[in-house]
């Protein structure tokens, strides 16, 4: 999908012109990084106290054991819903921006009037869209790390990475599926609320899973069976590669519906 070299200085020029959105986006997840790592030292004696008074069910569904480390306890605040969901929302807004939204205002006839394919398009939206993921897991990665350890908060750099980097799948799954949806229906409106609405069911599929166990094997057909908590027990790199490369075939399975639909107007 990105074998021409077309697919390169597009995806350059389409960084470019985000990086403001970009910058936005780093500074506001980096900042809530920091503030959830900064509250850690005046609580932390307390933790212990504040999970055994939840239920084991809430513990089951949010798949926290315990509180006992800062790997645990930045799960529970930070990577085991609202960053994944965050991603994976501007995962999707981010192809919706680029594809949908661009049909919609005539945008996308005048780069196909160029030498430039529906694929080549496709494929810079999602390359230029793991790139992006990519960096704002990093610099939350780097801003976790640097907080922690002007607060004396015990949490290596490797942990941090592995906690943030292991989202970067999970979100490039939901780029993936707003291109198959692009591809059968363009309006941008449509392909925002589908793919929101996925990732809204795979997350409670996985709840469910959870709490139910009769119900488990319902978990297999959602991406956060696989997401765990790499920022405890590191990166699985069966899971890693395996919904990055399940999130690689579906963008070209949209890919492929993209090209031989009609645009609007």
């Amino acid at each position: 999908m990105t074998g021409s070299p077309k697919v390169p200085i597009l995806v350059a020029r389409g960084l470019d012109d985000r990086k403001r959105s970009l910058l936005i986006w780093i500074v506001s997840i980096g900042a809530f990084c920091a503030a959830i790592v900064a509250i850690y030292p005046s609580i932390e004696d307390t933790l212990t106290d504040v999970m055994d008074g939840y239920p084991d069910a809430l513990k089951e569904a949010f798949a926290v054991e315990d509180l006992n480390t800062p790997g645990q306890y930045l799960h529970a605040e930070l990577l085991g819903l609202i960053l994944p969901l965050a991603l994976a929302w501007f995962a999707i807004r981010a192809i919706a921006r680029d594809l949908p939204s661009a049909a919609e205002n005539s945008f996308l006839d005048v780069l196909l009037s160029a030498p430039v394919s529906r694929r080549q398009l496709v494929a810079t939206s999602f390359v230029g869209t793991a790139i992006e993921l990519a960096a704002i897991t990093l610099a939350a990665a780097a801003i976790t790390r640097v907080t922690a350890m002007v607060l004396g908060v015990d949490l290596s750099l490797g942990d941090s990475v592995a906690g943030m980097i292991n989202m970067w799948p999970l979100a490039l799954f939901f780029a993936g599926v707003s291109i198959l949806i692009n591809g059968l229906r363009v309006q941008s409106a449509l392909v925002s609320g589908l793919a929101a609405g996925l990732l809204v069911l795979m997350y409670v599929v996985d709840v469910i899973g959870r709490l139910a166990p009769d119900l488990d094997f319902l978990r297999y057909g959602s991406v956060f069976r696989y997401y765990g908590m790499a920022i405890e027990d590191g990166i699985d790199p069966a899971s890693f590669f395996g919904v990055t490369a399940v999130a690689i075939l579906v963008a070209l399975a949209g890919a492929l519906l993209f090209d031989r639909r009609d645009l609007p107007g």
